[in-house]
């Protein structure tokens, strides 16, 4: 899937948009049914943001950290570390503690072309 930069969105916006358009589908079975809209969406939300930014060619770098017992998952873009999910924890996120690191597969995954495909579809 070739993913199309959405260039006339700031950083903010992109996340903004995904943060609207996560759903339950998207989490992995473990956390289906959280009452914590957020748990459980750091790897896609973080995917997908990655990717609709223009990925490691403009500049996005995908983080991860372990907090709070789960590692967590997080894009720095610009010097500025965009984390979608971080509402999820009781606790701020080490971000200093965060390292470098790339997502499974090159091109988005299954559900991060899920997310993706709900982004560019907006009606904003």
């Amino acid at each position: 899937m070739s993913v199309p930069r959405v260039k006339d969105w700031t950083a903010r916006d992109v996340a903004t948009y995904i943060s609207l358009c996560l759903t339950d589908d998207l989490r992995l079975p473990q956390y289906q049914g959280h009452p914590n809209r957020l748990r459980g969406h750091c790897y896609v939300a973080s995917e997908s943001l990655f990717h609709l930014l223009g990925g490691k060619e403009a500049g996005a770098v995908a983080m991860r950290v372990k907090h709070e017992g789960a590692t967590h998952w997080w894009v720095r873009y610009q010097g500025i570390d965009l984390d979608i999910t971080a509402a999820q924890f009781e606790t701020p996120v080490p971000y200093n503690k965060g390292v470098r690191t790339g997502f499974l597969t090159k091109a988005p995954s299954k559900r991060a072309q899920t997310l993706i495909g709900r982004v560019l579809n907006r009606d904003t």
